[in-house]
């Protein structure tokens, strides 16, 4: 139903050609091509470095596993196994039951906590935390910085996360231990994979890439602009606890909104342009008017 009352909007003739994949460019290692800075208004299109100053009593062994018992209270906790490689056969993961203290159980198993809204139930230190890590490495507010979400994640040393997408931005502080964050641009994705990343999709087939090196230890942060491809590595032989904040720019809000139509109008049988066509703006109407019927993404209206 909502597919034929969106279709006459849009002409019969194909709108654009399909993305393919790029070549990959050049190899670089993003910590001697960029300056790691205190305080900058960053652009929200390019990957970047820089130090922070949280405070690791924030993040002990006592505070992690009370911050773990509440989240599980309020269903804001998952604990899930690593995954087996680089790539993830599948988008669930296999998940676990907490056990504590929740460091000494990521030196036992292959295990990933995520303790998800912290800013929210933690106290004010930890919204604290989310202000400062703005401030000192969010892009330029004018950009956006819509739905922050916050969550510490706890990983076992060595394990991998397997490559995947995310629609959103992200900035990441290591508290401890050490992560490498293997980005790839969003060229790297097709346009399969773009549109199908809210569908449940996150997790992309693994092909070779001239990988983008973002390696963040103790006391560093990176950011990962949208749709960046990445996986994870954890070298190193003590667990890594990360803050990580994910948020909308209004860009990324409106290319998810055209990536979101165009799947819709994929499925009739058309050839949409992806962002940055000159229908984009119609698109962004036609899924705030979805939402409004679907009651689904009605928190991006009007964007």
């Amino acid at each position: 139903m909502v597919l034929k009352s969106i279709l006459p909007l849009f002409s019969s003739r194909v709108l654009g050609a399909q993305t393919r994949i790029q070549k990959p460019a050049r190899s670089t290692n993003l910590r001697n091509r960029m300056s790691v800075t205190q305080s900058i208004r960053r652009s929200a299109d390019v990957p970047g470095l820089f130090e922070h100053h949280l405070d690791p009593a924030l993040f002990t062994s006592d505070r992690l596993d009370d911050l773990c018992r509440e989240a599980d209270r309020r269903g804001t906790l998952k604990v899930q196994f690593a995954d087996p490689g680089r790539q993830r056969y599948g988008n669930d993961p296999i998940y676990a039951r907490p056990s504590y203290p929740i460091m000494e159980d990521a030196m036992r198993r292959p295990i990933q906590y995520r303790i998800m809204d912290v800013d929210h139930f933690g106290g004010p230190e930890y919204k604290d935390c989310l202000d400062q890590i703005f401030e000192l490495a969010g892009p330029d507010p004018a950009l956006g910085r819509i739905r922050p979400e916050t969550v510490i994640r706890v990983f076992s040393p060595g394990v991998t996360v397997a490559l995947h997408g995310d629609p959103d931005v992200k900035l990441v502080s290591t508290i401890a231990g050490e992560t490498i964050w293997w980005v790839r641009p969003p060229s790297a994705m097709t346009t399969d994979e773009h549109e199908k990343l809210l569908r449940g999709n996150f997790f992309l087939e693994w092909r070779d890439w001239d990988d983008q090196e973002l390696r963040i230890p103790p006391g560093h942060g990176c950011f990962v602009p949208s749709r960046w491809a990445h996986w994870l590595s954890h070298p190193g032989d003590e667990p890594v606890v990360s803050f990580e904040i994910g948020f909308w720019t209004t860009e990324s809000i409106r290319a998810r909104k055209v990536y979101d139509v165009n799947w819709l109008l994929r499925r009739a049988g058309r050839q949409p342009a992806g962002p940055g066509g000159a229908r984009d703006a119609l698109k962004n109407r036609v899924f705030d008017a979805i939402s409004t019927v679907t009651r689904k993404g009605s928190e991006y209206r009007g964007v």
